[in-house]
């Protein structure tokens, strides 16, 4: 029994001391693991983070000011923090569907110079300054982004707009100066109102149609020509404007209506205008046409008469040409009858000594031989006629033999036709004067 105590005693102090240490060692880590939690749960009231596109301005319990621009943690320990963003948009478009932009109104509404009312649409950007002092400037006196936005940039905006549209008519921010209505905004919200002065106009009443005097404001520049400005509200607290758009204006009922009238009178008015100018012009057209067709007609005469003038100048050359040709001709034929009654005489006297020499030939031939060949051949013909015209008789049925010298004679009718053929023989050769005698003389041939 003395052992088993001894062994339960040793047994309880070992795990007596065991317990122990546990205990040491859960004091010694839940100290950490304290101020762990404890820094866990205060880790959001001690330190926070800005995002891009955003400035942060905190403020410590203490009441230290100071704004962290770049993106990062920054500590706030348990004080307060203000995001702010780098750009602040304020969008007056007619769209009404949300944009996103820090301010979006539906239009800024305003009077125009002649009490026309109407509404400008557009957006405007704005950048915050970069500077700290500056920016805790804005801040002290805003508190927040939307006080930013709503009580410095928007009624900057407003006022600018309106300045602008009070420096003109209604129907000349519809019409005129509808291009520099921008540009007039701009320049004013950027850098301050214009300095203005008072002018006195004469309108005419659209009521009464009476000319009245009225006092309007009108734009105030400097002895440089440049523009006046008062102390800008933007300049003051940094702010810069990165981006300006307006969009088509709107006007009431009314101011469309007398806009119409007015256009539709000035519309009547140029065409008027117009139709006079064409009348006058198409007058002056009739008239130079006019006068167009008659030098027309003018130069036609006288292009007529040139060629008529051309024409006879040609027909009296030609005719001049053909008579020299007619008084050439009759000269040369002239010439050519003269050679030719030459040549005549020549010819005549050719043909005189030709008939002389052929006559005197002639001559001589018959001398020579009393033209014996002509004369036999004569001769011959005249007995071939003869007998030619004897045959054309009638054939004799009886002739009678006998007769001198042993020949036969035929009867009478023969005998005569015997007589007639000498007859004719000698009648030829005495008409031919053809001796047909032998003379003499003449040696015979041999025989």
């Amino acid at each position: 029994m003395g052992y088993y105590e001894d062994e339960q005693n040793e047994r309880k102090a070992v795990l007596a001391e065991k317990a122990a240490k546990i205990k040491r060692l859960i004091f010694r880590a839940g100290i950490p693991l304290f101020f762990l939690f404890i820094a866990v749960c205060t880790i959001p009231f001690a330190i926070g983070i800005n995002d891009a596109g955003q400035r942060t301005v905190v403020q410590w319990p203490n009441g230290t000011l100071f704004v962290k621009f770049s993106p990062g943690v920054y500590f706030e320990w348990f004080g307060s923090s203000t995001e702010i963003n780098d750009v602040i948009t304020y969008d007056f478009d007619a769209d009404t569907n949300p944009s996103g932009a820090t301010l979006d109104y539906t239009g800024i509404p305003v009077r125009y110079r002649d009490g026309g009312m109407g509404t400008i649409f557009g957006k405007v950007r704005f950048n915050l300054p970069s500077d700290e002092p500056t920016m805790l400037l804005l801040y002290k006196e805003t508190r927040s982004m939307q006080g930013i936005a709503s009580k410095i940039l928007k009624s900057v905006t407003d006022e600018a707009v309106n300045q602008t549209a009070g420096l003109m008519t209604s129907e000349e921010g519809y019409d005129s100066k509808r291009s520099i209505f921008t540009q007039m905004a701009r320049s004013q919200l950027s850098s301050g109102l214009f300095h203005t002065r008072v002018e006195i106009i004469s309108v005419k009443d659209e009521v009464t149609g009476k000319t009245v005097r009225k006092e309007v404001p009108v734009q105030k520049f400097g002895d440089d020509g440049q523009e006046l400005h008062y102390a800008s509200d933007l300049k003051k607290y940094g702010i810069t404007v990165s981006g300006f758009q307006l969009n088509n204006p709107g006007f009431e009922k009314k101011t469309n209506d007398q806009i119409a009238k007015k256009r539709a009178a000035n519309m009547a008015i140029i065409t008027a205008k117009a139709d006079a100018e064409k009348a006058k012009q198409d007058t002056i057209t009739a008239e130079e046409t006019g006068k167009a067709n008659v030098m027309i007609a003018q130069y036609a005469a006288k292009i007529l008469k040139e060629t008529a003038t051309v024409e006879a100048e040609k027909l009296k050359e030609v005719a001049t040409i053909k008579a020299s040709q007619k008084v050439a001709v009759a000269a040369q034929s002239k010439l050519e009858a003269k050679e030719m009654k030459l040549r005549a005489v020549e010819i005549k006297q050719e043909q005189i000594l030709l008939g002389e020499g052929e006559a005197e030939r002639k001559r001589l031939v018959m001398q020579a031989d009393g033209a014996l060949d002509k004369k036999l051949k004569a001769i011959v013909t005249m007995n071939a006629d003869a007998m030619n015209a004897l045959a054309q008789r009638a054939v004799p049925t009886t002739y009678i033999a006998g007769g001198n010298g042993g020949e036969s004679a035929g009867s009478g009718y023969d005998a005569e036709m015997v007589r007639q053929l000498q007859m004719m023989n000698i009648n030829s050769l005495k008409a031919l004067n053809l001796d047909i005698a032998v003379k003499k003389n003449v040696p015979t041939a041999v025989k």
